[in-house]
């Protein structure tokens, strides 16, 4: 069945890619990011979750220079995360390269480890921020297999796993349901509050997408 590391931020997307990988993989671990993120709390979610799925081991990882970005409502403290949809473009709350560094960060442990998939947990609500898309997905494989001493030794290829590409949210969220993903266990808020705003753009696609299934999000137990 092979083995994977799971990015896990801590919200239902990842959640759900975590068991998944469960289920598909032998062996699986996790790896979680503090980036100076404004939602940080996630964090603690993310533990939590890790600690329940009972992966082989779960790596949290600073990544000080995106902490210094400024522009973005994600990082930079002086700009609002806003209470809105996500528009066409790339959002405010897009933090630069953010999945391309976290991928190459993934991609020592995959090397170190011996670990061929790296699975990130991107769909089709993500689209607007340009690292949320298959060519990105594509091209950063590519880029890891290039440089990848496991690969150069062994003559084998590191896959970006990315099973949700060219689903909703509510279809992510049905496969969780048949996993038994722990939801009442994730956070999906970008601004950080306990509880949830309810007003950010990633608390609506979380609403909207229990809405649609016709339940109540399970988080709002813990409040």
């Amino acid at each position: 069945m092979g083995n994977a590391i799971v990015l896990v931020s801590g919200g239902m997307d990842s959640a759900t890619l975590l068991w998944l990988a469960k289920r598909e993989f032998s062996k699986v671990y996790a790896i979680s990011f503090d980036y100076g993120q404004k939602h940080k709390v996630e964090l603690q979610f993310a533990k939590e979750l890790v600690k329940e799925a009972e992966v082989n081991k779960h790596f949290i990882v600073e990544v000080p220079h995106l902490k210094g970005i400024e522009g973005s409502a994600l990082t930079d403290k002086s700009i609002e995360v806003p209470s809105e949809e996500y528009p066409e473009g790339p959002p405010i709350t897009t933090v630069p390269m953010r999945n391309l560094n976290f991928l190459a960060i993934a991609a020592s442990f995959a090397d170190v480890y011996q670990i061929e998939n790296i699975g990130i947990g991107i769909h089709s609500v993500d689209s607007p921020y340009p690292d949320c898309r298959a060519e990105f997905a594509s091209s950063a494989e590519a880029a890891i297999n290039a440089s990848s001493v496991m690969v150069a030794k062994k003559k084998n290829r590191i896959k970006v796993w990315t099973p949700f590409l060219g689903m909703t949210k509510t279809e992510v969220l049905k496969i969780g349901l048949e996993l038994g993903v722990p939801y009442e266990k994730t956070y999906s808020c970008y601004r950080g509050t306990v509880p949830p705003c309810g007003e950010c753009a990633t608390c609506r696609q979380r609403e909207e997408a229990f809405r649609s299934l016709g339940l109540e999000d399970p988080i709002k137990s813990r409040r």
